[in-house]
């Protein structure tokens, strides 16, 4: 399998936040198209991600453990906890914020996402999924939760499968990516053996048209990542991706 393998970066976010962040960084200072950033969040009121503006791309918010309520400027204002998603397109532009529940920790995974060139100046959208919502297939080893694709109810612009994966035991998870799919893997908690090895916090960027074989520890936890490459530039300027 050809990969590489980095590690998150700690860093500050928003209003008192703190992050995990797997690209882009000094690690990795690029993108794994369509994917444009990958972070593991951490906030704690009375800190938040004030209101700000983005453009170009479409984000996934879901949440690990706690609770996050988002505000934006086409009248939206949604609370999710464990479990649960939010999403929202920028398009052409939308102004929003993120606040955590009113006590404890609030952490969960943001991943924005290339939009396709003829999307960019489209107009914003929102969508929310509690927990109840989520398609969650379990076997004899993992316990898996379809955050994105086939049986899922969120609708993107690019096509994507994004799975929450937890080991029951050990065992062994397999995929094949098409040509021109790409693949982001996140190890959350746990280990991943064999041709890779992945402790907390570290992920691999898997090549197009790759065999994935991971060798997952009982109790860990990782997203699964894979997308269909767009074929363009990206560029960050702030929080717009052009």
């Amino acid at each position: 399998m050809k990969a590489k393998k980095i590690k998150a970066v700690k860093k500050g976010e928003g209003a008192g936040a703190v992050v995990k962040r797997l690209f882009p960084t000094r690690n990795h200072n690029g993108f794994h198209d369509p994917f444009v950033l990958f972070d593991e969040f951490f906030v704690e009121p009375p800190n938040e991600f004030a209101p700000h503006e983005h453009r170009g791309f479409e984000a996934i918010t879901y949440m690990l453990e706690g609770h996050f309520t988002h505000k934006d400027n086409l009248g939206n204002k949604a609370e999710v906890g464990p479990g649960g998603i939010q999403a929202f397109s920028a398009g052409k532009g939308i102004t929003h914020s993120e606040k955590p529940g009113v006590e404890g920790l609030s952490r969960g995974i943001q991943l924005w996402i290339n939009l396709p060139q003829d999307k960019k100046d489209s107009e914003p959208s929102y969508q929310k999924f509690n927990r109840e919502d989520v398609v969650e297939e379990e076997d004899e080893y993992f316990i898996i939760r379809t955050i994105a694709g086939d049986n899922s109810s969120l609708e993107l612009n690019t096509e994507v499968e994004y799975l929450d994966i937890k080991a029951k035991k050990d065992g062994i998870f397999e995929d094949k990516l098409a040509d021109e799919e790409v693949s982001v893997i996140y190890l959350v908690q746990g280990e991943v053996s064999g041709e890779y090895e992945l402790n907390d916090g570290e992920g691999l960027l898997v090549e197009a048209g790759e065999d994935i074989y991971l060798d997952i520890k009982s109790g860990s936890q990782l997203i699964f990542l894979k997308g269909k490459a767009h074929g363009k530039q990206i560029r960050i300027r702030g929080s717009f991706v052009e």
